[in-house]
């Protein structure tokens, strides 16, 4: 099921994001209040609108509160940024994440309800629209252009079975490289199993990493 997002502010970051997202399936709203930046990204995006974030009639009119969430990439504009915040919680919206560099805009950011506060210098767009795109993977590092290392939240009400008969590697290609469970670290072995709420660091190709997080999930 594809997700829908929201990225409001589309300067580099923002651009690249809403691009990005897209170029994956997802069904994506891209906003700013300058025209020229709304028309750089036109052709990419299914859905781009010239608009004041910062104004609850344009906001309202988008219907924001039915994505899945919101990338407030607006910059260094500080009080809009915040306006925009509260008008979004205001409406209802699932999920904000907003982006800073600065340790204190990012406390009042989190102050305010945000749930993830993103620093552009130190995560890779491809990194950010991977997670958002999938359903419980919260870390992700690319290690080659096909390969990466992810830790899969496991979700599932009841243990998993043993790791010898879910044979990840055969289906899946990917190898279990660590269990995290209750702040300890598990280096697993074929007896063990995922219990609700674990971690679990994986290898292997994007595609496989992605297909698991799917099925591994109703």
């Amino acid at each position: 099921m594809n997700k829908d997002f929201a990225i409001i502010g589309l300067g580099a970051f923002g651009r690249q994001l809403s691009m990005e997202l897209s170029r994956q399936g997802a069904d994506v709203i891209a906003l700013d209040i300058d025209e020229e930046r709304v028309n750089e990204v036109a052709d990419y995006v299914a859905s781009v609108f010239c608009c004041d974030s910062t104004k609850r009639s344009a906001l309202e009119q988008l219907n924001l509160q039915e994505a899945d969430c919101v990338v407030v990439a607006i910059g260094d504009k500080l009080e809009a940024v915040i306006l925009t915040i509260i008008l979004l919680k205001e409406m209802g919206v699932k999920k904000i994440i907003a982006r800073s560099e600065d340790e204190s805009v990012k406390r009042v950011l989190l102050h305010l309800g945000v749930d993830e506060v993103i620093d552009t210098r130190e995560l890779a767009v491809n990194s950010l629209s991977y997670r958002l795109l999938s359903r419980s993977v919260t870390q992700y590092f690319e290690v080659t252009s096909d390969h990466s290392v992810a830790t899969v939240r496991y979700d599932a009400k009841e243990p998993s079975p043993s790791l010898v008969d879910m044979d990840l590697r055969g289906k899946y290609g990917l190898n279990v490289l660590l269990i995290r469970r209750n702040g300890k670290e598990i280096i697993p072995g074929k007896s063990d199993r995922f219990e609700t709420g674990d971690e679990v660091v994986v290898f292997g190709s994007k595609s496989s990493i992605r297909r698991w997080d799917r099925k591994q999930r109703p």
